[in-house]
């Protein structure tokens, strides 16, 4: 008997005249060495039933950033799954420490890490670029360095901490961006607000999940897997992402 999976799928569909064939995103975030299943087999299985045509991983794989050992069997567990897809990695606030290490280990395993760069992809007759930054903790001007190409492409821009949307990712010429970092607060009230979260040091953040926009570009955020400094999640579920990108017919 199949496990159920201890977190939720979320889905967001953006339309866009740049798309001609659809693309399916799944994307993974802030896992925090959390196990979902032995070697995380329901997280792994769950997103492979997505069918996925990109993978996104934006960031905190480690639990404790100061930590002297970073649990690396865990690491190259995830970079060995999700070697299996077109992957995408870019580092999070809890790889400040590990930064070359954790990079080597997807890069070892076949996935794309992107530290302020972007690459065409094609899924069908959609060519789109895909570009990351790593975390401001790591590269503070990662984003005022990166510029997409504007030649009728869609551009995807990962990243972890959203709190650089404006002013920041909405001028590296992204028109839909993927975060993490804020695990939708950590502590909500029920079917209400972020209370708090973590990097934010004021009640009610101003960003926790779900989609933004600043003029024409998204900004959609995770709430991710795992947790950090507090040891539970109360009103947060955990949660995957898939993005369906589609014509704007």
């Amino acid at each position: 008997m199949r496990e159920k999976p201890m977190f939720r799928v979320t889905e967001y569909t953006v339309k866009s005249e740049k798309i001609e064939t659809p693309v399916r995103i799944a994307q993974v975030s802030d896992l925090h060495e959390k196990s979902f299943g032995r070697d995380n087999r329901i997280l792994f299985e769950t997103v492979e039933g997505l069918r996925p045509d990109l993978v996104a991983i934006t960031g905190d794989m480690i639990y404790h950033s100061h930590t002297k050992h970073p649990n690396r069997a865990y690491i190259e567990n995830v970079a060995v799954w999700a070697g299996m897809f077109s992957s995408f990695f870019v580092t999070g606030n809890h790889e400040r420490v590990w930064t070359d290490y954790t990079k080597a280990i997807f890069m070892e395993n076949g996935v794309t890490v992107l530290d302020g760069n972007y690459v065409p992809c094609a899924v069908g007759d959609t060519v789109l670029y895909i570009g990351g930054v790593d975390d401001p903790t790591i590269d503070a001007g990662a984003a005022d360095r990166l510029r997409f190409p504007q030649d009728g492409r869609f551009n995807l821009l990962l990243a972890h901490d959203p709190l650089p949307f404006r002013g920041g990712y909405d001028r590296t010429g992204a028109d839909l961006v993927l975060c993490g970092h804020t695990h939708g607060g950590q502590i909500r009230f029920p079917g209400g607000k972020a209370l708090v979260s973590p990097g934010s040091h004021t009640l009610f953040p101003k960003y926790s999940d779900g989609l933004y926009t600043s003029g024409a570009v998204k900004m959609i955020i995770s709430m991710g897997l795992g947790v950090s400094v507090i040891p539970f999640r109360l009103f947060a579920p955990s949660e995957v992402l898939l993005i369906h990108l589609v014509p704007n017919a």
